[in-house]
């Protein structure tokens, strides 16, 4: 945990201790005993019932926490403690609750679970730091963090920052900037001036969903087929075009979970594909969309299954988890089956 704390553990634990109020049942309060804290950073806490029984909690006060601090935390700490900080980052909120720790920040981000007496509260706070700290705040949107990412998750590790760049196409500055962010976001790690041991494929896929929404970062057209997604199937490959099946018909085909009723198609040009087809724009009954790319790696590394050229299953993961209606749901189907994959890092 690094950065200048922008809260004194005092002031932390009592901002905490008002917002938790604010969230408690009626007849509860939280109470700070005044007995100091227990060790660095830390400071008791008294959840006190409307029958007078009293929760004692452990605050760890931290100025900034990431996800690769989560495990020392779970080593070190006790079944009643609650992590505190200022922000806490999507990402390090599902490794909390990954390893079933409480946590509370000061932006509204909150789960606590108190058997005796029993207390259940969660809440949803900011996704983004209101106050980052100067170079903290890191992105996996735009061409350059795709390319990247999809290199991590598609060549097995060891490999070097200068091969990581070289093979995704990106200048080396770039590349160090955001692999340093990335062990910090503890989806991979990497030997101190050394190469990348292991990367958290399943991990990274969703922290880059965070960012990269496949409906917003490509250009998207949607029509009707009114032959069905059949009449795709099986013409798109006899068109003689560049394309890259996505979305729920490459899951259908990866992973099966349920009849497709959408294809997603990443194409060089649109006007070809929808000419050849007989496609009809749309805004209801859409049972096709294609689109253009926000970078050429959608068409690399693809593979032939039942005739069709299918994007990488990295690619299809990442853009079911932006999809509407059942795609997140196909994306887990996905990663399950990405996960086996030698270099994923549990």
């Amino acid at each position: 945990m690094t950065g200048k704390s922008r809260y004194s553990g005092t002031r932390l634990a009592e901002s905490s201790r008002r917002l938790l109020e604010t969230h408690l049942p009626p007849g509860w309060s939280a109470v700070l005993p005044g007995s100091g804290p227990g060790g660095p950073g830390e400071c008791p806490l008294e959840l006190r019932s409307p029958d007078k029984k009293v929760a004692r909690l452990d605050l760890r006060c931290r100025s900034q926490v990431f996800p690769r601090d989560v495990i020392d935390l779970k080593e070190k700490g006790r079944t009643a403690t609650v992590l505190v900080a200022p922000f806490l980052s999507v990402a390090t909120q599902r490794r909390l609750r990954e390893l079933g720790l409480n946590y509370l920040d000061l932006t509204g981000n909150v789960r606590l679970a108190v058997g005796r007496p029993g207390l259940f509260i969660e809440t949803v706070g900011a996704t983004k730091d209101p106050a980052p700290a100067p170079g903290a705040r890191r992105s996996l949107k735009g061409p350059k963090a795709g390319r990247l990412v999809r290199t991590l998750c598609e060549f097995p590790p060891p490999f070097t920052l200068s091969e990581l760049a070289t093979r995704a196409a990106i200048d080396g500055g770039y590349a160090s900037r955001l692999v340093t962010w990335l062990a910090r976001e503890d989806l991979l790690t990497r030997r101190p001036r050394g190469p990348i041991d292991a990367v958290d494929i399943v991990g990274l896929i969703r922290r880059w969903a965070d960012d990269y929404q496949v409906l917003s970062s490509n250009v998207v057209a949607s029509f009707l087929d009114a032959r069905g997604i059949s009449n795709l199937t099986q013409r798109l490959p006899q068109l003689g075009v560049r394309y890259a099946v996505t979305g729920s018909l490459a899951a259908s085909l990866l992973a099966p979970v349920a009849p497709p009723r959408l294809a997603m198609v990443y194409v060089a040009a649109v006007e070809p594909v929808v000419e050849a087809l007989k496609l009809r724009p749309a805004d209801a009954g859409i049972n096709v969309m294609l689109l253009l790319p926000f970078d050429e790696i959608v068409f690399e590394r693809t593979s032939q299954v039942q005739g069709l050229t299918l994007a990488a299953p990295s690619q299809v993961a990442a853009d079911l988890l932006g999809s509407p209606g059942r795609g997140p749901n196909e994306a887990e189907a996905v990663l399950q089956s990405i996960a086996p994959a030698s270099h994923v890092r549990s």
